[in-house]
C-alpha cells in the first residue's frame, strides 16, 4: 500500500511537526502535573497557629489604629 501522503515522499509537512509539538507539551503538562497537590489534604494546625490566626482575625476585625500626623 502506496503512502500519498507528503511525510512519505518528503521530509516532514507542517500538520505532521504540529502534532508532534502537541503531544511533546501534552507529555511535559502531564508530568509537570504530577506532583501537584490537587488531592493532597490540609495540613494540620496546631494549637498554637490556631491561636494565632484567631488573634490576627480578632486585630483584623477591630481596625487599625489610626496615626494622627501633624500638619
Amino acid at each position: 500500500m502506496e503512502n500519498d501522503h507528503i511525510c512519505a515522499r518528503h521530509a516532514i509537512c507542517f500538520q505532521c511537526f504540529k502534532a508532534g509539538v502537541d503531544r511533546t507539551r501534552a507529555r511535559r503538562e502531564a508530568w509537570a502535573q504530577r506532583s501537584l497537590p490537587f488531592e493532597s489534604a490540609a495540613p494540620e494546625l496546631t494549637p498554637r497557629e490556631i491561636q494565632h490566626r484567631q488573634r490576627m482575625l480578632q486585630h483584623l476585625q477591630h481596625g487599625f489604629p489610626r496615626i494622627r500626623v501633624n500638619q
